[in-house]
């Protein structure tokens, strides 16, 4: 089978072609526009060109089927025309802070705590502050909403976008009415939701795609990434390590955590959940760092010093207040690869404080750990992931491309889901990291409380 797909991100905007398994990539950056503090946008004309630019490079012939994912909480406001209000809000924007609280006490419902990143706070702070904007407004799109109805002139929205929103009834699957109609958001402006994979339409228009071939609704990309690398059997826990780096298990039903830390949406198909903790931005400090000093040494020694870039777990209070971006211990005897391998080690430490708590939440340990992403396309981080949690490490790659190509099939009659990747990497020795990883957790607590960000 021949999918395409789109992958629509906060900095880069990639397109795949799987073609029985061979995949071919193409990417092209993306300008973000920062307006005023704490505002992150994006230009939709830039987008789509950009989209068709790098279908382009990876089309080469008729395809089954093409689908999309993005960036979860990002939206378009459109007028009654289909004409875009201004540019699409990204993910990253927190202009909804002060009406993040709307969630306060929504977990069972919305599976989320308040969080400035939120979709529904974002559309809040869009209603107080532009209310002739809002008034304009006819509907409200997911990016990934946006791009299917570029391509097909169809308007939806898949359900795990309205999840990662807060604005969905995770377990209904559905839109949250009450609580929209509650807070004055409501749901006129909203689209039907519909299920992952779900044939949307057919491309239109002149998109690198042949007319009439079949749009498939894609999901969440953390969603679709743990699909493709096996992640949606129960027990499996997906880390999708790139900039960011969300830790996510499937479930049969969706998480009720007393302590309400993961964040809960639907999967990728209608009979799974996700339960999902994250570890911050490590992967963006380790980026800044190999552009500054590029290194070969050996990060799976421990490093003499502490680097504070991530969460060691998934909660309010650590997602509110951060500890700053930090490198702790330096003294004239370090070097740049001590940096490098600190920052390495960050990230394998918060993989593993998210990963164990999200075993706390589901009550049970992971069958598999399973690593994948951009950060970990050199191999190292998952061998660092198997020698701090001890366990034995599944390495997945192209891992959208095989969720993708699931979705397609089974719009088209029925295939198992992938199974886990067939690259494994051993168990290490946990003993020589237990006293870093305690020194780690404890530096990063005691920074969150007295430098808070």
């Amino acid at each position: 089978m021949r999918v395409a797909g789109l992958d629509a991100g906060g900095s880069a905007v990639k397109a795949w072609l799987w073609d029985d398994g061979a995949v071919r990539t193409s990417e092209l950056a993306l300008p973000v526009l920062r307006p005023a503090p704490h505002r992150v946008e994006l230009d939709l004309a830039v987008l789509e060109s950009a989209c068709r630019a790098v279908l382009h490079d990876v089309v080469d012939g008729p395809v089954d089927a093409v689908t999309v994912s993005s960036m979860r909480q990002a939206f378009a406001l459109l007028d009654a025309d289909g004409l875009p209000l201004g540019p699409a809000v990204l993910n990253s924007d927190r202009r909804g802070a002060a009406h993040a609280q709307v969630l306060a006490g929504t977990h069972d419902l919305t599976g989320h705590w308040p969080a400035p990143e939120l979709t529904l706070p974002k559309l809040l702070a869009v209603q107080a502050d532009e209310p002739e904007r809002w008034a304009a407004t006819t509907r409200v799109l997911f990016v990934h909403d946006w791009l299917l109805w570029r391509l097909t002139g169809e308007q939806v929205t898949e359900a795990s976008y309205a999840c990662a929103g807060g604005m969905a009834d995770v377990a209904a699957r559905t839109w949250a009415t009450g609580l929209l109609e509650h807070c004055g958001v409501g749901t006129a402006r909203l689209a039907p939701v519909v299920e992952a994979g779900t044939v949307v339409g057919a491309v239109r228009g002149r998109w690198p795609v042949a007319e009439g071939t079949p749009v498939l609704a894609g999901c969440g990309d953390t969603q679709l990434a743990a699909v493709g690398a096996g992640g949606l059997a129960d027990g499996v826990v997906t880390v999708v390590a790139g900039s960011s780096t969300p830790v996510i298990a499937a479930s049969s039903s969706p998480v009720r955590d007393p302590l309400s830390r993961p964040w809960v949406s639907t999967h990728a198909a209608p009979d799974r959940w996700a339960a999902e903790g994250n570890a911050g931005y490590p992967g963006t400090a380790s980026g800044w760092w190999a552009g500054l000093a590029p290194s070969a040494g050996d990060a799976l020694v421990p490093s003499p010093v502490v680097a504070v870039t991530a969460a060691p777990w998934w909660s309010e209070p650590t997602w509110a207040v951060k500890p700053p971006v930090s490198v702790v211990g330096l003294a004239p005897t370090t070097t740049a690869d001590d940096v490098r391998a600190a920052l390495l080690q960050a990230h394998a430490f918060a993989v593993r404080g998210n990963v164990e708590d999200l075993e706390r939440a589901l009550g049970r340990t992971a069958s598999a750990v399973v690593v994948t992403g951009g950060a970990a396309r050199d191999g190292v981080l998952p061998r660092l992931v198997a020698a701090v949690l001890g366990r034995e490490v599944r390495h997945g790659r192209d891992s959208a491309g095989a969720g993708g190509a699931w979705l397609a099939a089974r719009a088209f009659g029925g295939a198992d889901a992938p199974a886990l990747p067939d690259d494994v990497v051993p168990a290490g020795d946990p003993g020589p990291w237990e006293e870093p990883y305690r020194r780690w957790v404890e530096v990063t607590e005691a920074l969150r409380a007295a430098l808070p960000e």
